[in-house]
């Protein structure tokens, strides 16, 4: 399932496990696009970086109100719209000056290497 999210949190980690291992990589806009193109959960939480990654990606992207909590499952790809840049004015749908929205996958590849961290050090 493909999950769209503002942020990324250890919180999105199934606490039951004790080793994950993830890929983060960097993605353009329009490998964004692409990703989120054919439906997505939405997690972010924040109506006017909601409404610029709506604009910026051209797709509807509505703040989720009932700011659920994301858990990572080893099938997930989340999408992370994170933005970098000073706070939103109230109402925004597009970047201020000296802004930007970097965009980001996160995928757990492994969680199967439980309770052996010596292979790790």
């Amino acid at each position: 399932m493909t999950k769209l999210a503002n942020a990324f949190s250890l919180n999105m980690l199934d606490t039951e496990i004790t080793t994950h291992v993830l890929v983060t990589k960097r993605i353009t806009k329009e490998e964004a696009r692409e990703l989120l193109q054919d439906g997505f959960e939405n997690y972010i939480g924040h109506k006017d970086v909601a409404n610029v990654v709506s604009n910026e990606l051209g797709l509807p992207v509505e703040m989720n109100e009932k700011r659920p909590n994301l858990l990572l499952n080893p099938e997930d790809v989340v999408v992370i719209a994170q933005y970098i840049g000073p706070r939103l004015p109230e109402g925004a749908t597009e970047l201020p000056a000296n802004a930007r929205i970097e965009y980001f996958t996160v995928q757990i590849v492994d969680w199967s290497i439980n309770d052996n961290d010596e292979d790790l050090e």
